[in-house]
C-alpha cells in the first residue's frame, strides 16, 4: 500500500473541496447601446435588459463567455473586438462582430490569437491604419498590433515596453502618448512617449497608486472631452468584476498625476436572471455626432456547476477545438 506525501494529500484534499463545492463560472455578455452624453454618472437605470452578443453567438469556438469590447468606426461600418474565452484552449481571444447601425450585431470570427492569454482588445485608428493594443500580460511584454488585412489579419509591430501588465490603456492627450497599466496587488502605472511606436517612458511615479483593487485596473478606454481626461477603473475590492468607477484627471504630465473619482457608472443589478446580475467591469464609448455617443459595456452572472460536469464539458471542448 502506497503512503500520500503531503502534496498529494493537499492535491487529494483540493479535488474534495471541488466536489463538493461545485465549480463557479462568472458568465460575461455585451450590451452595445446608445448615449446623448459620455457615461460619468450611473446609467443603472438605462435599458439594459438583452444583451447585444453573448456566448452562443459565437460559432468557430466552443466560446464560455464574451467581454471586454471594444468600438470603432471605419468606412461606415461599425467594429466590436472583445474577448471570446474558448473553452477547448483555456485562453482569451479575440473576436469580432461588425453592425451597419450599431444596434444589431452580427458575429464574424476569432480573428486574433495567441499561444497566451488575450484580452481587453483596445482598437484605435491613425488615418487609414487600425491598431489594436490588447492585454499580453501572459507574453510578459505589452505588444502593439497592426491590421495587416483589416478587419480580419493583425501582426505585431511593436513591443512597447517589457512587464506583466494587466488591461493597458492608451490614450493622445496634449500631444502625447500615455498608456495606464494595472498590475497584480492593486497598482497601477502610467507610460507616455512623443510617438506611437515610442520609446515608451516609465513615469517617476510609478506605480502611480499601489494597494488599492478599486481604483486601479483599467476598466475601458480613456476620453478626452476637450481639456479634460477620465479614465474608467474596474472596482475588484470586494470581488472581480463587482462594478465600474470612473475618474477625473486633473494633473498629468511627464513628472506628476492626480485624479479625484467622479462616480460609480455601472454595477451589478441583483435581480434573477438578469444576464448582469452579480457584476459590471468594463466600459467602452464612441462619439458618434455632437448629441450621441455608442455605448458598450459588459456585464456577468455567476453559474455554479457540478464538478464532474464542468470537467467533462472541458473534455468535451477540448476535443472539438
Amino acid at each position: 500500500m502506497s503512503i500520500l506525501n503531503s502534496k498529494s494529500l493537499r492535491k487529494f484534499s483540493n479535488l474534495l473541496s471541488l466536489m463538493q463545492k461545485g465549480m463557479v463560472a462568472q458568465i460575461w455578455a455585451i450590451k452595445v447601446f446608445q448615449s446623448e452624453h459620455m457615461i460619468s454618472a450611473s446609467c443603472m437605470e438605462t435599458n439594459l435588459d438583452t444583451p447585444s452578443l453573448q456566448a452562443s453567438d459565437v460559432r468557430d469556438v466552443q466560446a464560455e463567455f464574451v467581454a471586454d469590447p471594444f468600438i470603432i468606426t471605419y468606412k461606415q461600418k461599425f467594429y466590436l473586438f472583445f474577448e471570446v474565452f474558448n473553452k477547448g484552449s483555456a485562453r482569451g481571444e479575440i473576436g469580432l462582430a461588425i453592425s451597419d447601425d450599431g444596434a444589431k450585431w452580427e458575429y464574424q470570427r476569432i480573428v486574433l490569437r495567441e499561444s497566451f492569454h488575450l484580452s481587453y482588445p483596445q482598437v484605435f485608428v491613425i488615418g487609414d491604419d487600425v491598431y489594436m493594443l490588447p492585454e499580453t500580460s501572459g507574453a510578459g511584454r505589452v505588444l502593439l498590433y497592426k491590421a495587416k488585412q483589416f478587419p480580419f489579419e493583425w501582426e505585431v509591430v511593436s513591443v512597447l515596453f517589457e512587464g506583466n501588465f494587466l488591461d493597458p490603456s492608451i490614450v493622445k492627450y496634449e500631444d502625447k502618448w500615455w498608456i495606464f497599466a494595472g498590475s497584480e496587488g492593486g497598482n497601477l502605472h502610467l507610460f507616455h512617449a512623443d510617438q506611437l511606436l515610442g520609446p515608451w517612458m516609465e513615469h517617476p511615479q510609478n506605480p502611480i497608486i499601489t494597494n488599492d483593487k478599486r481604483i486601479t485596473r483599467p476598466g475601458g478606454r480613456l476620453v478626452a472631452m476637450g481639456s479634460q481626461l477620465f479614465r474608467y477603473t474596474q472596482d475588484g475590492s470586494q470581488y472581480y468584476g463587482n462594478s465600474v468607477r470612473v475618474f477625473k484627471v486633473n494633473t498629468l504630465s511627464e513628472f506628476e498625476y492626480k485624479d479625484e473619482e467622479v462616480s460609480i457608472v455601472l454595477r451589478g443589478t441583483n435581480k434573477d436572471r438578469d444576464w448582469r446580475k452579480d457584476g459590471m467591469h468594463h466600459i467602452d464609448q464612441l462619439m458618434i455626432s455632437d448629441t450621441q455617443w455608442l455605448v458598450a459595456v459588459d456585464g456577468q452572472r455567476t453559474k455554479r456547476w457540478n464538478y464532474f460536469a464542468w470537467k467533462l464539458d472541458r473534455i468535451k471542448s477540448r476535443m472539438f477545438s
